[in-house]
């Protein structure tokens, strides 16, 4: 008897539904029909699904139904199509008390779950909750920093490099290297570790950037230089949607993106497609002081000019599956491919101690350099009616390739003009490979409101093949002939597995919140020079010697002080591993008077951070301030000496020195003003560096005080311009033998936005052409200042087109078409 009375139920409320469902007949346009509200139906008392239940959502004020649907047997119910809106849900059940609850369907809250709704005499109606409003640019907690990339709108058009070089407290090398409080972090990619570079990630395709400067055991023991999380953007709404953008710049900059996201039912699927690309000259040079005795022994300096021509693809095809309301499967297919040719010319000069001509010369240097990196991703995550409580689990596959070829012309001639000995051809053929398995779970469980437990496994993979081949070119016959010094082939297999658990709770009576954590990791390296019979190996843990080396462990400790007062302090212990650019033994970049080499013997670093922060909210901004200082145990620095006794060419490499000590204060202020159509954003950071490290019989020392500066001011103009500017200054900062150069720079920007469908972005990047990278080196033997730019001073415009219809079914047989008759017709719900 119960199911026909379900059954009359789901009739009369289809036909009402139906009924107030009809297109509006005035010719107003309606608020698309999107939202999407699901749960299930259980028993207050034996936890049962309550099969069949009537689930109606009524309006605010009156009895007119809006949808309904019957529960399914397990108790799921999922109600669709329903426009933006407050409502009422009611659920209703022979033998059970009606319950009765409010909703709201909004742009920033499309699809709700519900949750498990008991139904039970004295059942409390849920409390509505709605969130509203623009997002905002900065978002500051004591343990993270989440920065909205759209709102910079000079990184609109350009790569993840111009994301994050005007983030707070990060800078940016001359290589695109990142740094974060003077060490360099880990880059994530939707929280997972990535082996993609910030250059080869469009800005277009990420939504936020979050800044994790000291991580707890959740996280790979490895991100000892905090974390960088590339969130990309996601599709959540149904229908379709998309946008493209087109851009050009001066000089010789070019960019384009398109992308796809339709839903449909259960279904998601995403598609993407970026390319840059651009020819970029820049200038550099190196002067250096000989030095013998504590005297002038005599002069080098050398002049650059390179132009560089990239070009970079990525695309990515996903498909989501909802097998119900709170599981969901993702697979995922990321490719990204691209290269560069350089043409570099230099021109050098030796003097002597009096600044005369002793020899001169010129080399020129032709490089092609391809790069492909493929990614594919299962996960799985399921979520449950606890607030909370969440299981997440994948397996990804990652392949890349990369091909490197460069070839050197040198000219050396005596003071008089004669050549010193014939042209030199060098030739340099580069290859190699790499494959990363790797599996992740990850399990949180909420035990009461203020506690939970965090579960989790972690295993990766990696082999990588790298083949250098150099080769010297004879004049006269023409044959190559091998460098068995210079030439090499690199393998690396390295193996991490790892666990953690970590729980949350409260000391109540005190009002302070803990973290506490603990990472088991096993580390497996091993690095091999094929056909020279070296070597080298490291085990974590090996047997007991070296167990405590395999324990990471994670302290946090909150305090809330009224609702604008925060204050946290933390320790970890984590462990830096050399990345491959630091133990791969070839030449990777060189002039006449500069190599740069890997060092295979170089061994982890382990590291000791401690933190206190303190976040103040203000009504219109807030400041959060850090007190933060790391001890770093075998740091890994870089260390420059003689190629040989017989050459001034000098050797960079890395090694690991003795203990490292790094300490600071850093500051970021937000405030907005003027009904916050003016928002500013300062970061000031200073912090002290000692460190040290014995080579040989020789022990290098060095340390000092350092800080830099980042500002960001933004207005919106009348009639929807926004300009922003962007600065900032960096002071010279400790390294082993020397120091760095200062740097600073300034970006304009100006966005224009046509009803939310078309925007225009006008950036000038390094107005005043002062983005510079270098170095001053110090030694017993020489002295030498390095000065090189990564690109120079650009102007780039790009248009963005978005487009989309908001509606629970792209595939949809209208009924409702228009038809020009007295009464108006209906009208789509476009978005």
């Amino acid at each position: 008897m119960q199911k026909i009375y379900s059954a009359l139920f789901l009739i009369i409320v289809s036909s009402l539904s139906t009924f107030a469902q009809r297109p509006n007949m005035g010719g107003m346009r309606t608020m698309p029909a999107i939202g999407r509200l699901y749960g299930k139906v259980v028993d207050s008392k034996s936890k049962q699904p309550v099969d069949f239940a009537a689930v109606t959502l009524l309006a605010m004020q009156k009895d007119s139904i809006i949808s309904g649907i019957l529960a399914k047997a397990n108790g799921d119910f999922n109600l669709d199509k329903l426009p933006m809106g407050r409502y009422r849900l009611r659920i209703t059940f022979i033998g059970y008390q009606t319950i009765t609850q409010q909703v709201s369907i909004s742009p920033n809250n499309i699809e709700q779950d519900l949750g498990n709704i008991t139904l039970q005499v004295d059942a409390k109606s849920l409390k509505e909750i709605v969130v509203e409003g623009e997002r905002a640019a900065v978002i500051m907690t004591v343990d993270r920093r989440i920065y909205t990339v759209d709102k910079d709108i000079s990184a609109r058009g350009g790569t993840g490099i111009d994301a994050v070089k005007n983030i707070p407290g990060l800078s940016v090398d001359v290589d695109g290297g990142v740094t974060l409080r003077n060490s360099s972090p880990t880059i994530f990619v939707d929280g997972r570790p990535t082996n993609l570079t910030l250059e080869q990630i469009p800005s277009d395709q990420i939504d936020r950037i979050e800044v994790i400067t000291n991580p707890s055991a959740k996280y790979d023991a490895s991100t000892s230089g905090g974390i960088l999380n590339i969130v990309l953007k996601k599709n959540t709404k149904p229908g379709y949607n998309g946008l493209i953008t087109l851009g050009a710049g001066f000089p010789n900059r070019y960019n384009g993106m398109v992308n796809l996201n339709i839903k449909e039912g259960r279904s998601n699927f995403s598609i993407s497609y970026n390319a840059n690309l651009s020819k970029n000259p820049t200038r550099g040079y190196t002067n250096r002081r000989l030095i013998s005795n504590g005297e002038t022994n005599g002069f080098y300096n050398q002049e650059n000019e390179v132009t560089m021509e990239n070009l970079m693809q990525s695309g990515r095809i996903a498909y989501d599956y909802s097998i119900t309301n709170r599981t969901t499967l993702t697979l995922s297919q990321g490719m990204m491919r691209g290269g560069y040719e350089s043409d570099e010319s230099q021109s050098f000069i030796d003097l002597d101690a009096s600044n005369k001509t002793l020899t001169y010369g010129t080399r020129s240097t032709i490089g092609n350099t391809l790069w492909g990196n493929y990614n594919t991703q299962l996960q799985l995550r399921k979520t449950y009616p606890r607030k909370g409580r969440e299981l997440s689990t994948d397996i990804t596959y990652s392949r890349g390739e990369r091909k490197a070829n460069s070839d050197f012309v040198t000219n050396n001639y005596y003071s008089n003009g004669q050549p010193i000995k014939a042209q030199e051809f060098q030739l340099n053929r580069g290859s190699g490979n790499s494959n990363i398995f790797t599996y992740q779970l990850d399990f949180t469980n909420p035990i009461t409101d203020t506690a939970k437990w965090e579960f989790g496994i972690r295993s990766n993979y990696k082999e990588d093949l790298s083949i250098l081949n150099v080769g010297y070119r004879n004049n006269a016959s023409g044959e190559v002939l091998m460098d068995s010094t210079l030439s090499n082939n690199f393998k690396i297999s390295d193996m991490v597995n790892a666990a953690y658990a970590t729980y949350s709770s409260m000391f109540k009576q005190m009002g302070i919140g803990y973290m506490v954590g603990l990472r088991f990791e096993q580390t497996r390296f091993i690095g091999e020079l094929l056909g020279k019979n070296q070597s080298v190996a490291y085990l974590y843990p090996d047997g007991m010697s070296n167990l405590a080396k395999a324990f990471f462990p994670s302290i946090y400790l909150t305090k809330r002080i009224g609702e604008k007062h925060e204050i946290q302090t933390n320790f970890t212990r984590k462990i830096s591993r050399p990345g491959f650019m630091q133990v791969m033994p070839f030449i990777m970049f060189a002039d006449k008077m500069n190599y740069r080499t890997g060092n295979p013997l170089l061994r982890p670093e382990f590291i000791n951070s401690a933190e206190v922060n303190y976040n103040r909210i203000f009504t219109n901004g807030n400041l959060f301030t850090s007190v933060y200082i790391k001890q770093t145990e075998g740091a890994i620095t870089q260390f420059a000496q003689k190629y040989n006794d017989t050459s001034d060419v000098l050797l960079n490499t890395f090694i690991n020195g003795n203990t490292m000590y790094n300490m600071g204060w850093e500051n970021n202020f937000k405030i907005s003003f003027l009904k916050k159509k003016l928002d500013v954003t300062i970061n000031l950071n200073g912090f002290y560096t000692d460190i040290s490290a014995n080579v040989g019989n020789t022990t290098i020392q060095n340390s000092g005080f350092s800080w830099n500066t980042k500002g960001m001011v933004s207005y919106k103009l009348p009639k929807q311009y926004t300009v922003q500017v962007n600065g900032n200054y960096e002071a010279p900062r400790i390294i082993p033998q020397g120091k760095t150069l200062d740097q600073y720079s300034l970006d304009i920007s100006l966005n224009k936005e046509i009803m939310k469908k078309l925007s225009f972005n006008l950036v000038v990047n390094d107005v005043f052409n002062t983005r510079r990278f270098g170095t001053f080196y110090e030694s017993n033997v020489m002295e030498q200042n390095i000065s090189r730019r990564r690109e120079t001073r650009f102007v780039r415009l790009s248009v963005t087109w978005r487009f989309g219809e908001m509606e629970a079914s792209l595939f949809r047989k209208r009924s409702n078409q228009r038809r020009g008759d007295s009464n108006g017709g209906g009208m789509d719900m476009e978005y």
